[in-house]
């Protein structure tokens, strides 16, 4: 069994700051974001009042409609967190040049000293999670773990991260009601080279580790919905057979009749033979090993979706590169099978963006992540998220103007005659005039 380390909260005036759990310790409850101020790090959130009425009618929360939260830098001094209605009619106009400025204020905004400016945000659940890097001088009451439950809108904020997590991460997977990162920086573990690799096929393993966040869904803290976060101590996690920083694409694969706490998270990365040599390897949730799945990439940029609908894992398409020269997106969507070895994957015909004529506009594509809107829920529905910058300096675009764009773009995906995916259903894209002040942050979306 993992031993877990519990998250504490300590009581501060509208606010809840975690600690490890000791001995007879209780748990206090978060708190709900509101209008103002909260803390002295200012997390500033606009709120939902009707999350409290859907607090006191269980019925109206599992029926509530879901939203598009998009995560954006677009604020000098915070990160906004924006709740988009994508059936509403305030979206924004489909082309660069005619956009629209969000229709309104963040749900949430997280000051930029709270997670720092190399922030990364993730999800697990109704949950959205911000990991800030440990800069110089972080002191004990500092956040850098910051949770927020777009259903309850209450957040909860902790100082506390395993060692090695505190410096980032490279990626994310949600697994249930568990959440694993994956980290380069954490040294290494040798009681378990032998068990990873048999043999001694490798030398050694990598810096690295995973680090698991887990929600007790059994537990409510003080009767009133709150949640009970932790982190494992697992030595079982700490090492991992590649390099973490070279990680390309990852995927989270449920064998037949298996629970959360029995997946698969593939991940393909590098390793180092005669010289460095593409790999995938599987991480199982149950026993804590790793397996190698052979010298192969998954074909996508970044996270491969199940979708139930087509049985296949669905994600955007890498172009061509090589080892020094990472693969980009080419703007494809391709599917196929993780589970075989190597496995079999089909491209899409249709390409989603179209470089050429946004590049025409004067436009340039700076990255896009595939958001699944349906998923476990009988449907395929996707939402494309694309950043467009202006012709010049990447520099002279940050700051304040709104010189940057927002594109998000709705559809389905089905099986074509070849079993390659189709675009189906698709939606005009709405696009948005954005700000964008730090050079480092990662625009992230997700459907909850």
């Amino acid at each position: 069994m993992s031993a877990w380390r519990s998250f504490l909260s300590r009581s501060h005036p509208l606010l809840s700051r975690l600690r490890p759990a000791r001995s007879h310790a209780s748990h206090l409850p978060s708190v709900r974001a509101n209008s103002q101020l909260i803390g002295s790090r200012q997390y500033a959130s606009n709120g939902d009042l009707r999350a409290e009425v859907n607090r006191q009618h269980p019925a109206a929360q599992e029926t509530r409609k879901r939203h598009l939260y998009v995560v954006l830098d677009d604020h000098k001094d915070s990160y906004g967190i924006h709740k988009l209605d994508m059936d509403g009619d305030d979206l924004g106009g489909p082309h660069p040049s005619s956009p629209r400025r969000f229709p309104v204020l963040p749900a949430l905004s997280v000051a930029r000293a709270t997670l720092s400016e190399w922030a990364k945000f993730t999800a697990v659940g109704s949950s959205i999670v911000g990991i800030g890097r440990k800069p110089d001088g972080f002191s004990e009451d500092d956040g850098r773990v910051l949770i927020y439950d777009t259903k309850t809108t209450r957040m909860v904020v902790s100082p506390q991260l395993p060692e090695g997590l505190e410096y980032g991460y490279q990626a994310a997977m949600a697994v249930g009601q568990r959440l694993y990162f994956l980290e380069s920086v954490s040294g290494l573990h040798s009681l378990h080279r032998d068990e990873v690799h048999p043999g001694g096929e490798y030398k050694y393993m990598y810096n690295g580790a995973l680090h698991c966040l887990a929600v007790d869904p059994d537990v409510d803290v003080g009767g009133s919905g709150n949640k009970l976060w932790s982190w494992s101590a697992d030595d079982r996690l700490l090492g991992v057979p590649f390099h973490a920083n070279t990680i390309t694409a990852h995927a989270v694969h449920a064998p037949p009749g298996s629970v959360a706490a029995d997946h698969d998270i593939y991940v393909s990365a590098l390793v180092d033979t005669v010289m460095p040599k593409g790999v995938t390897f599987s991480f199982s949730t149950a026993s804590g090993k790793w397996t190698r799945r052979g010298y192969w990439q998954l074909p996508v940029v970044g996270h491969a979706h199940y979708d139930d609908q087509l049985d296949a894992w669905l994600g955007l398409h890498a172009g061509e590169g090589s080892i020094n020269s990472p693969r980009l997106i080419d703007g494809y969507l391709c599917a196929g099978n993780i589970a075989s070895a190597p496995p079999e994957w089909k491209v899409g015909t249709e390409k989603l963006f179209h470089r050429e004529e946004d590049m025409a506009a004067g436009w340039r594509h700076f990255d896009a992540k595939l958001v699944p809107m349906a998923l476990g829920l009988g449907g395929n529905e996707y939402c494309l998220m694309e950043r467009l910058r202006p012709e010049g300096d990447v520099k002279e675009t940050l700051g304040d103007g709104d010189k940057w764009r927002l594109r998000l773009t709705t559809f389905r995906v089905e099986r074509g005659p070849d079993a390659g995916p189709v675009v189906t259903a698709r939606r005009p894209a709405h696009c948005y005039r954005i700000s964008r002040y730090n050079k480092y942050f990662d625009a992230q979306a997700f459907w909850m």
